[in-house]
């Protein structure tokens, strides 16, 4: 008689998150831990015991401490805070018409105590953030929402590990493995369907469809990885790093490096010393602040509407001949210098980063990988979220059921900010969860129209932005303020209609995203404090 099969499964109950610190004391303190924990720093650093294991807590690691096991903050650590997650595991056993659910005395596979190796922290915090924000509203009795979200969350992290080699398909998983072993001879299509023991149509069609990308671009890929691995150290020679990586000519190498990693293989070798310039119409000097570099030159070659053409011309050369002096190694730009890449091109290569998708975080982190700045790149990203976490609450807070509209008013018409399709619509009205007006535009980025054609918004904030003033854009203002609509939107009679900087360009960058917060503060939040003071007079 063939015996019963059984099955287990892991379950993660809720219990609750907390946020805490503690300052340092002097003394050796030792800490049992009573119960499964999920601890995720946010500030401080120090050395730890945890369980007679020397281990260097910084911000933004994460930690699982279980119960029995002993932390010891030593004398020399300063005060720390974090949050924690607390959970109690289960092992549900299924088997022949029962099943039985048990305390779990272990947790397996990826969650072992102590460090967690997270890659990207900021994900982390939001999950953590969104559990304490739900389990801290007031009367929130849904524990099967928090369970699920804890479920989720502990996801995450275990698809966060570092995952082993592609198992789909052994014959791919073979040619792959030659690939590594010998990326430095000369490899073709033929030689590794014969590894792979198929066809090689056949062999292409699947390595594209097992891995993404065809077997060339895979093999470029190792030999680019390894060949940065190579120029990282000190005292490699391209032409070494060529020939060790499997390129004959230093000539094609370098080409080749270029196109998949966006720098040169000399200026990769330079990338943490670089002199960087930026030319931008968006700010990007703040990308590389974020990341601790001072560029040596910021300059803006776009011919803004309203500049006449004497004075762009006198300013194009003002800035080309201060760009020359500064003598940078690299320049960053942003799409709106496209015309003038030529220009740049004759003092130093020009990095010019593709805007075709609003994408802010990549573009911040692709600056990051070329400069050598990854982990402060990460650092940024997760103060970031938890500034932003904090607004969100304070905002909500203050300003209930109140909607915030924002508009932008140029020399030729008005527009009416959407709820997605920009860095800006996207910090307001996702991120910060912000009530927009009505009528609603939508998850369009903008809508655009003239001032008399201007619907009465039903908004109970509204931040303008004067955009080309140099070519009329008061003009334009003067004409919207003076319609029938205008004293009939509910923000203006409450001196809510606020002039603002430029949030469009601001929002495009972790500084300029923080001072939009930090501005909304005391737009919304002093404004409320205002309002009540007078309701009460």
């Amino acid at each position: 008689m063939m015996p019963h099969s059984t099955h287990t499964h892991s379950l993660y109950l809720f219990s609750s998150v907390r946020k805490r610190s503690f300052a340092g004391k002097p003394g050796i303190r030792a800490y049992r831990i009573p119960v499964y924990l999920l601890c995720f720093i946010t500030e401080g650093e120090g050395v730890v015991l945890i369980d007679g294991a020397l281990c260097r807590i910084r911000p933004f690691e994460l930690f699982l401490l279980v119960p029995g096991m002993v932390v010891e903050i030593s004398e020399q650590s300063g005060g720390f805070a974090y949050y924690g997650v607390f959970f109690q595991p289960l092992t549900l056993v299924k088997g022949k018409g029962n099943m039985i659910l048990s305390s779990s005395i272990s947790l397996s596979g990826y969650l072992l105590p102590g460090k967690i190796p997270v890659p990207q922290p900021q994900q982390i915090l939001q999950r953590i953030l969104q559990m304490y924000e739900s389990s801290r509203e007031e009367g929130n009795k849904d524990r099967l929402s928090l369970r699920l979200q804890l479920e989720q969350f502990i996801q995450a992290i275990i698809k966060s590990a570092p995952e082993p080699a592609e198992q789909s398909d052994e014959r791919i998983n073979r040619s792959i493995a030659y690939m590594e072993q010998h990326y430095t001879d000369k490899i073709n299509i033929g030689k590794l369907a014969e590894t792979a023991g198929m066809p090689a149509v056949a062999y292409s069609r699947l390595f594209l469809k097992v891995t993404g990308c065809p077997p060339v671009e895979y093999l470029g890929t190792i030999r680019m990885n390894k060949a940065k691995q190579l120029l990282s150290k000190n005292h490699n020679r391209v032409k070494e790093v060529a020939a060790a990586v499997g390129f004959r000519s230093e000539f094609y190498f370098s080409r080749m490096f270029q196109r998949m990693v966006g720098v040169s293989p000399t200026i990769y070798m330079k990338r943490e010393t670089l002199r960087v310039a930026v030319a931008s119409s968006l700010d990007f000097q703040q990308y590389l602040q974020a990341l601790g570099i001072e560029p040596v030159c910021v300059l803006d070659l776009f011919h803004y509407p309203g500049l006449g053409e004497k004075e762009y011309a006198e300013r194009f050369r003002s800035q080309r001949e201060q760009l020359k002096r500064s003598a940078p190694d690299l320049i960053i730009a942003d799409h709106y210098q496209m015309d003038f890449r030529e220009t740049l091109k004759e003092i130093a290569f020009p990095v010019m980063l593709d805007l075709s998708v609003w994408d802010w975080k990549r573009n911040f982190l692709k600056i990051a990988e070329l400069l050598g700045r990854e982990s402060e790149a990460a650092q940024t990203l997760t103060r970031l979220e938890m500034r932003t976490a904090e607004v969100k609450q304070a905002l909500q807070q203050a300003l209930g059921d109140r909607r915030v509209t924002v508009m932008q008013v140029n020399h030729r018409m008005i527009g009416i900010q959407g709820t997605a399709g920009h860095p800006l619509n996207e910090l307001l009205y996702s991120d910060l969860a912000l009530k927009p007006g009505a009528p609603g535009i939508g998850d369009i980025w903008r809508q655009e129209m003239l001032p008399e054609s201007m619907p009465i918004l039903e908004t109970e904030h509204l931040f303008i932005h004067k955009h080309h003033v140099l070519a009329g854009s008061e003009r334009m203002y003067q004409r919207m303020i003076q319609t029938s609509t205008w004293n009939r939107i509910p923000a203006v009679p409450n001196d809510n209609a606020k002039l603002i900087q430029n949030w469009f360009v601001m929002s495009w960058t972790p500084i300029g995203r923080q001072t939009i917060m930090d501005e909304l503060m005391e737009l919304c939040i002093d404004q409320d404090s205002r309002q009540k003071r007078l309701n009460m007079a």
